[in-house]
């Protein structure tokens, strides 16, 4: 036996995390804080204050990153759309070339429609109509984002981003998710969001049959 200590065996001090590290953890935390709220008490009752409260920060962390209330909702709606533009199938990391319209309805209400934060989006979109500072700029980013979003799911269906029937049927399904999405927020049987969701899968085959061949 040996009284020389043990050294390989003890614990690694922890990394300190670097100010950008701290910072971006900052912002994280300020936005899901946001879209948190945005469910809970909805656009009009937010505040400053009670977003650095949710998100454990002081107040004067959370105005050196976001100044503005405005700037607070600007900030939290982009977090969620850089989120979603990652999610299955859209995400570049799936390497998915191709998929079926039901798998496709599938994915985009498991991953999106239906996740907790949805809610809190219908928010922000709602506000985005108002002709003011707020609504140009939410604007902005949910332009960026639709064309994102509807050019990957007509590629994602063997479709022609050119042509306007193919788009429209790809706004055509996420429409009726976001109406079953705002459906489930009222109606908490799971039931019908699941038979809602099967009726609009089988109407959609439906109509994807009778689409002209891609």
């Amino acid at each position: 036996m040996t009284d020389e200590p043990m050294l390989k065996n003890a614990a690694k001090p922890a990394r300190r995390r670097t100010q950008a590290e701290r910072s971006n953890a900052t912002r994280t935390a300020v936005c899901e804080a946001t879209l948190d709220a945005l469910i809970e008490y909805g656009y009009e009752r937010i505040s400053t204050t009670l977003i650095a409260e949710k998100a454990n920060v002081s107040r004067g962390a959370l105005t050196h990153h976001y100044p503005t209330r405005n700037d607070l909702f600007l900030a939290a709606y982009q977090h969620l759309v850089d989120q979603w533009a990652e999610i299955y199938p859209l995400g570049d990391d799936y390497g998915v070339t191709s998929i079926s319209v039901t798998d496709l309805i599938e994915a985009l209400w498991d991953n999106l429609f239906a996740t907790k934060h949805y809610i809190a989006a219908l928010e922000l979109m709602l506000a985005a109509r108002i002709d003011n500072e707020l609504g140009r700029s939410l604007l902005v980013i949910i332009s960026d984002w639709i064309e994102r979003r509807d050019t990957k799911a007509v590629a994602l269906l063997g479709s022609s981003v050119e042509n306007e029937e193919d788009r429209l049927f790809v706004q055509l399904i996420l429409s009726v998710l976001r109406g079953i999405a705002v459906h489930q927020s009222f109606d908490k049987d799971p039931s019908v969001t699941d038979r809602l969701l099967e009726m609009w899968k089988d109407i959609a085959r439906q109509v994807d049959a009778k689409r002209p061949a891609r």
